[in-house]
C-alpha cells in the first residue's frame, strides 16, 4: 500500500507536512517543519514509487550533492532516508519562490529587472556554478525553474538530479561525459546536448549564458519556435548564431560583459569561453579598481581606498624589467596583484604562496592569497590561510582586510556567525568602511536577525548612499519585516471576584 502524505503527516515521527511546493518528472516537493531541529525543510519524494531504478537515481543525487555542501548558493541536501519502503530526500527549504516564476511575474506586469539586480542574480548562479564545478560536478540542466531566488535575494542552485561528475579521459585532461541523447531542458541545450554529444563543464557556460542573456534583456537570445523538433534542429544548423548583445542597447552593461556572455553561447565547444572564472571577472571586476596596498575594492570614482585611505590614482604597479628576477616577498605579492588584476586568479595564487615561502610572516600576502582562493570558490583553503595571516599580522589596514576577506569566506560557506564576527573585528579597525557594514547586513540578515541586519545597512546607505547592493537589501529587509505579523495584545481579562467575608 502506497504511503499517503498529506498536509499535517509526519514522516519518521519528526517531519511534519506542511505545503506542497511543486513537482518535476522526476519527484514531488514537499514543504516540512523539522520538530527535533526546529526549521522548515524540503522533502522531495520519488513519482515511481518502488522503482530501484529511480530510488538509485536519488541517492545518486544525494551523493552528487553533498560534495557541495556548504555554499550559499547551492540548496544543500542533509541526508537520503526511507520510510515504508519509499526513499525520500531531506533538503534545505528557501523561503522565497524560483526564478522562473520571478520571471513570470515581471512578464504579468510588463516591468524587467533593474541591471544591478539581473549581474548580481547572474553573479550569483555563476558563483554557484563555479564552486560546482570546482568540486567535480557539472549540472547538465541550468535553467530558471532549477534556480530559486530567497526573500533576501540570495541565488540557490536546486535540482542535481541529472548531474554528472566530471571524468578526465582525453589526452588533454578536459572533463568529459558522454551524453544522453536531449538530456536538459530544450529551451536552455547546449548544441552538444541537443545533438547527444559529449558533455562537459562547457555545457553549463552555455545553459548559464542563455539565463545570463534573458536575465539582462528579457528575451531568449536565440528567438527560436517553441516545440521539441524546432529547437534540435536550430541549434545543428550550421547557421546557428547567438543575437547580438549590444551594450549601447542595454544600459548599465559593459561592452566586456556583453562580449563574454556572447562568448558563452557559441556554438563549438573549442569557441567558448573556456572557464566560469573569466565570466566571473568581468562580473565582479565591473566599476571597480583595488587598492595596491591591502587589495580592498573601491569604486573607479574614488580617489583614495576606503579601507586604508591610499590614493588610488597614484597606484601604478611596477612591471619587473625583461630577466629580472623577483626575490623578495614583497616583489612577489606585488607580481601577484598585477596578475589578480588581470584576471589571472591561479598564476596570482602561485606567487602569492612563493611569497609566503619567501617570508611567511608577510601578512599581505596572506590577504591577497585568501581574496584570490575565494575568486576560485576554495573558501575553506582561504579560511585556514587568512587565520595564518592574522595570526602574523601588525598592521591594522591589513588585520581589517584579512577579518574581512575571512568573512566573506564563511559566509559563502553559511558560517553566518563566524562571518558576522570576523566582519565584527574588520570594524574595529575600520568602522566607517560601507561595504563591511553591508557585508555583515547580509550575514545578519541571513542569520535572521532582521531588525540588527536593517541598522548595518542603513549605517551603510549613510557613509556611501549609492551603493547599490545595501539599497537593494534595505528594500528586501524591510518588505520582510512589514510582512512579518503584528503580535495582538493580549485581551484583557477581568480579575477574579472575591468572595466577600461573611
Amino acid at each position: 500500500m502506497s504511503l499517503e502524505i498529506r498536509k499535517g503527516s509526519e514522516l519518521l515521527g519528526r517531519y511534519v507536512i506542511s505545503d506542497l511546493l511543486g513537482s518535476g518528472g522526476f519527484g514531488v516537493v514537499w514543504r516540512a517543519t523539522d520538530k527535533k531541529a526546529g526549521r522548515d525543510v524540503a522533502i522531495k519524494r520519488l513519482l515511481k514509487k518502488g522503482d530501484p531504478v529511480e530510488s538509485g537515481r536519488l541517492k545518486d543525487e544525494a551523493s552528487r550533492v553533498a560534495r557541495l555542501k556548504g555554499h550559499k548558493n547551492i540548496v544543500e541536501v542533509y541526508e537520503c532516508f526511507q520510510e515504508d519502503g519509499e526513499d525520500f530526500l531531506l533538503m534545505e527549504y528557501v523561503d522565497g519562490k524560483s526564478l522562473q516564476d520571478t520571471i513570470r511575474a515581471h512578464i504579468r506586469t510588463k516591468t524587467w529587472f533593474d541591471i544591478d539586480e539581473a549581474l548580481d542574480y547572474f553573479t550569483q548562479i555563476v558563483e554557484g556554478l563555479l564552486f560546482a564545478h570546482s568540486s567535480g560536478l557539472y549540472n547538465r540542466d541550468v535553467k530558471p525553474s532549477n534556480i530559486l531566488v530567497s526573500n533576501l535575494g540570495v541565488i540557490k542552485l536546486v535540482d542535481f538530479g541529472i548531474a554528472r561528475p566530471m571524468v578526465y579521459s582525453n589526452p588533454d585532461n578536459d572533463p568529459i561525459q558522454v551524453g544522453l541523447a536531449h538530456t536538459g531542458t530544450l529551451n536552455f541545450m547546449s548544441p552538444e546536448q541537443a545533438s547527444g554529444g559529449s558533455m562537459n563543464h562547457l555545457t553549463d557556460i552555455f545553459s548559464a549564458g542563455i539565463v545570463g542573456y534573458i536575465l539582462i534583456t528579457g528575451r531568449h537570445p536565440f528567438n527560436h519556435p517553441s516545440g521539441v523538433t524546432s529547437i534540435v534542429e536550430l541549434i545543428k544548423e550550421p547557421t546557428f548564431v547567438c543575437e547580438d548583445l549590444n551594450s549601447a542597447v542595454v544600459k548599465g552593461v559593459s561592452p566586456d560583459i556583453c562580449k563574454v556572455i556572447g562568448r558563452m553561447l557559441c556554438k563549438e565547444m573549442s569557441s567558448r569561453i573556456q572557464s566560469l572564472i573569466q565570466v566571473l571577472n568581468e562580473l565582479t571586476q565591473e566599476a571597480t579598481q583595488s587598492c595596491s596596498k591591502c587589495g580592498s575594492p573601491n569604486p573607479m570614482s574614488n580617489s583614495y581606498c576606503g579601507q586604508c585611505g591610499t590614493p588610488l590614482h597614484l597606484q601604478v604597479a611596477a612591471v619587473p624589467l625583461p630577466g629580472k628576477t623577483l626575490e623578495s616577498a614583497e616583489e612577489l605579492t606585488d607580481e601577484g596583484f598585477i596578475e589578480a588584476r588581470r584576471g589571472n586568479w591561479e598564476e596570482a595564487i602561485r606567487l602569492y604562496r612563493r611569497a609566503l615561502a619567501q617570508d611567511p610572516a608577510y601578512a599581505r600576502a596572506h590577504s591577497n592569497l585568501g581574496f584570490s582562493l575565494n575568486k576560485l570558490g576554495k573558501y575553506d583553503e582561504a579560511i585556514n590561510v587568512l587565520t595564518q595571516g592574522l595570526v602574523r599580522a601588525k598592521d591594522t589596514t591589513v588585520l581589517a582586510r584579512l577579518h574581512d576577506t575571512r568573512g566573506f569566506s564563511r559566509s559563502s560557506l553559511k558560517d553566518y556567525v563566524g562571518a558576522i564576527e570576523d566582519f565584527t573585528m574588520s570594524l574595529q579597525y575600520n568602522r566607517y568602511n560601507p561595504k563591511v557594514l553591508y557585508h555583515r547586513a547580509e550575514s545578519k540578515a541571513l542569520a535572521g536577525l532582521i531588525d540588527s541586519a536593517i541598522h548595518d545597512v542603513i549605517s551603510s546607505l549613510q557613509i556611501a548612499p549609492d551603493l547599490a547592493p545595501a539599497m537593494r537589501l534595505r528594500q528586501k529587509l524591510e518588505s520582510i519585516r512589514l510582512s512579518k505579523p503584528v503580535p495582538q495584545p493580549m485581551p484583557a481579562v477581568a480579575p477574579p471576584s472575591v468572595p466577600s467575608a461573611t
